[in-house]
């Protein structure tokens, strides 16, 4: 019979017992092969009677609930073990041990090259590096890429584009509209229709709408000097479309929705789920407002969300007033 001595992993110890073999192991190539071999058979035969493991609370002074959880649910599993025949038990359980062992090494040896593979392809995509260097640049994020208050902002907008959503609330362009001004301004972030006649704008909405083209093409040369696929005018035109935006402006205003239909020649089932969105675009420059600590846009959208969250836009559709009726009836 022929025993080896090796260090083991934390994963194949099934218990840590009470008996113990005095070895000392620093003298291991020096002691006597009768002193170890009599040592470890009398371990051997105590352990088919089963040996008692250690108490996790009591002995070990485990307090983490899960942790002791899971130690009782494996001395169990070892007891119901104990229970088999080990004559019958033993060859299978070498033979299921070694399977267990490649097993969770092969699964090792997967999830580190898994992890080392992503972390090489993140690090050689040029559009990545290009996107973190845009970020940088517009102080969403630091030299070692801590995610700034801008950063944190950017992360409750999530119904429009966020660099040009942002960048909205950052130059203050917001703060100088009027709540129905503001919220007409916002559809451009979420109308989503190319094809839609021209708006007719006048006054301090129209500036506004330019302004807020010119902060999307700025954007998109940014991207563009960082070598992203994108230009100034792609950028602008794909993150904003003014389609929508004297509707919306008219809307908020309390104008029917009747007449708002006959201002564009967009769907009247567009509008309305234009409008829908916008209100979720209001929650989310709410949420915003909290982080950036803007008291006065927080109160804007509100009033914003409240104008226009209104008649037929945000009302049940018939079919299912329809089926409340039925199954009241």
């Amino acid at each position: 019979r022929a025993y080896t001595l090796r260090a083991v992993r934390g994963q194949e110890v099934a218990a840590i017992c009470k008996t113990k073999v005095d070895l000392d192991t620093r003298k291991a190539k020096s002691l006597e092969p009768g002193e170890v071999t009599r040592a470890l058979l009398a371990l051997e035969r105590e352990a088919r009677s089963g040996l008692a493991a250690l108490d996790p609370t009591k002995d070990l002074k485990l307090g983490e609930v899960a942790v002791v959880e899971g130690c009782l649910h494996r001395q169990a599993l070892l007891e119901e073990m104990a229970q088999l025949r080990w004559a019958q038990a033993a060859p299978k359980a070498r033979e299921w041990a070694a399977a267990l062992h490649a097993h969770a090494e092969l699964r090792e040896r997967v999830d580190r090259l898994r992890f080392e593979v992503s972390d090489a392809n993140l690090q050689q995509m040029p559009e990545y590096e290009g996107r973190i260097a845009v970020l940088r640049e517009l102080g969403y994020v630091d030299t070692g890429d801590a995610v700034q208050l801008k950063g944190r902002t950017a992360c409750e907008l999530s119904t429009g584009d966020e660099l040009v959503s942002t960048e909205l609330i950052f130059s203050g362009l917001l703060a100088e509209l009027d709540p129905d001004e503001a919220v007409a301004l916002l559809s451009a972030l979420v109308f989503q229709e190319k094809n839609a006649s021209a708006p007719e704008l006048t006054g301090r909405l129209k500036e506004a709408c330019e302004r807020a083209e010119a902060t999307a093409f700025r954007l998109g040369e940014v991207q563009a000097a960082h070598r992203l696929p994108t230009s100034g005018e792609d950028f602008a035109a794909s993150t904003l479309r003014f389609g929508l935006v004297e509707v919306v402006y008219e809307w908020a205003r309390g104008t029917p929705f009747s007449e708002i239909c006959t201002l564009t020649d967009v769907p009247e089932g567009s509008i309305v789920r234009t409008i829908v969105r916008l209100d979720e675009t209001c929650r989310d420059f709410m949420k915003a407002a909290r982080i950036v600590g803007d008291t006065a846009l927080f109160e804007q959208m509100a009033t914003a969300s409240q104008a226009i969250k209104r008649d037929i836009v945000f009302s049940a559709s018939l079919y299912v007033n329809q089926q409340k009726s039925g199954a009241t009836a």
